[in-house]
């Protein structure tokens, strides 16, 4: 009987919190932050869906390296690799090893839709674009020893066609949090984003039953786990979001996901998000500054939503879901009284957690394109620098060690045990106020002869 082939899928490692040494003593030091980071730590979906994609009469092995070392002695017949652009050095170091042991390798992810020419120079084939729209025709062409050096998506996956994502690869024991996706794209292209920019011109959506059965297989094969929607954009669909919130109410699961700030002023969707088991959304504020948010977005949308940023974040944490905010810090208006003013306003209103992140220009957005211009890019620093809390550019008005230390200063205001009780209290304000509501709310039914539904 002939072996069957051998599929390698291997996320390789990547340095959460930058490289920074204090970075990392705090990493070590504070709970309270350990705590964001063990929730929002997950595997790469991507390579799940690379998989999903690869026929049953191969064998596929799923390496996290973050989790377990390559073997690169392991035997395989293909090896597929996937990273951001902070995972790239490391990447080409992986794929160099496997193919001086005469093993083809082939690359995709964010770092390869930027610059995939680059890329190449490490690997036997590249893809830019979705895998739905690439990895079959990379597997045919390799059985035929045909595989080609670049692969380009022609045209949009239909991600209702898209099979399932092959979570069970992932080794069970490991991830306290699920990434399932629900529909891929962003509306808002955002000069410093680069995932927005490479991958859809246009947003695509999984059908509502598609999600469902992806939360029931890993409901089935974790226990209780918590779920993070990776959706660049959750709410952008009003109407299909309340469509899907409705269905995860009977799932019982515990959930976060991501959004811009405007499905505030939607309190049937506030009310689902609670009722479904939302605990966070994330909501990308990015600056609390008029100055730094002009023309962040080709529509100076984010610029417009400022001014509504403190109701916002109330209306939202009323209603029971917690708002993270994203921070971009070190943009070209911003100075030193930046973090302060950025501190001031998580504490005072509460937020529920924060990500605050370095100006990062990455390949292909018009962020660098700008610097590169103005020679502002610090081109001593690798791939492996490009972390979002390590400076890798010359900021207008600090210095690089500036920016780090200030953007590590809010960090320390917020996630510490003083400043974690208050926040304790004040959510326990709103929680109660939320279950008296639902106890007025039944008791005002009852008195009519109507149930809740």
């Amino acid at each position: 009987m002939a072996r069957r082939r051998k599929l390698l899928l291997i996320a390789p490692q990547a340095t959460f919190f930058g490289r920074n040494p204090e970075h990392q003593r705090f990493k070590r030091e504070s709970r309270e932050f350990q705590f964001f980071d063990y929730t929002w730590t997950g595997f790469a979906t991507g390579l799940m869906i690379v998989g999903s994609l690869t026929p049953p009469e191969w064998e596929v092995h799923y390496v996290d390296e973050n989790i377990e070392p390559v073997d690169f002695d392991e035997e395989a017949d293909l090896v597929a690799l996937t990273g951001m652009t902070a995972q790239a050095d490391r990447m080409y170091a992986i794929a160099t090893e496997f193919r001086a042991r005469d093993v083809p390798v082939v690359a995709g992810g964010l770092h390869a839709n930027l610059l995939p020419q680059e890329v190449a120079r490490y690997v036997d084939a590249v893809c830019v674009g979705e895998a739905e729209a690439l990895w079959p025709q990379v597997l045919r062409d390799f059985e035929e020893g045909e595989l080609q050096p670049m692969y380009r998506q022609t045209a949009r996956a239909d991600l209702t066609r898209a099979p399932r994502p092959r979570y069970e690869l992932a080794q069970q024991r490991y991830y306290p949090s699920i990434w399932i996706e629900t529909s891929r794209g962003c509306p808002h292209t955002c000069r410093f984003c680069a995932a927005t920019i490479r991958y859809r011109d246009k947003l695509g959506y999984k059908d509502l039953d598609q999600v469902v059965r992806e939360i029931e297989m890993v409901r089935d094969r974790w226990d209780s786990p918590y779920i993070l929607f990776s959706d660049d954009n959750f709410v952008v669909d009003r109407q299909r979001t309340r469509e899907l919130l409705k269905r995860l109410i009977p799932l019982g699961i515990k959930w976060s996901g991501q959004s811009d700030v405007s499905f505030y002023k939607d309190p049937d969707i506030l009310d689902l998000m609670h009722e479904s088991g939302c605990m966070t959304m994330l909501i990308g504020f990015e600056s609390v500054s008029t100055d730094s948010l002009h023309n962040i977005d080709e529509r100076n949308w984010k610029y417009r939503a400022l001014k509504t940023y403190v109701e916002a974040t109330k209306t939202i944490q009323d209603h029971g879901v917690g708002v993270y905010g994203a921070f971009t810090l070190g943009l070209d208006t911003d100075t030193k009284d930046s973090f302060e003013a950025t501190s001031q306003f998580v504490k005072d209103n509460y937020l529920a957690g924060i990500q605050c992140s370095c100006v990062t220009p990455f390949p292909g957005t018009p962020l660098r394109d700008d610097m590169e211009r103005e020679n502002r890019i610090d081109l001593s620093k690798p791939w492996s620098y490009y972390t979002v809390f390590d400076c890798v550019y010359e900021p207008k008005n600090m210095t690089p060690a500036e920016l780090e230390t200030g953007t590590l200063s809010v960090y320390r205001d917020f996630y510490n045990r003083e400043f974690s009780l208050k926040k304790t209290r004040h959510f326990k304000g709103i929680y109660k106020n939320l279950v008296r509501k639902k106890v007025e709310r039944e008791q005002a039914l009852a008195t009519t002869g109507r149930s809740m539904v």
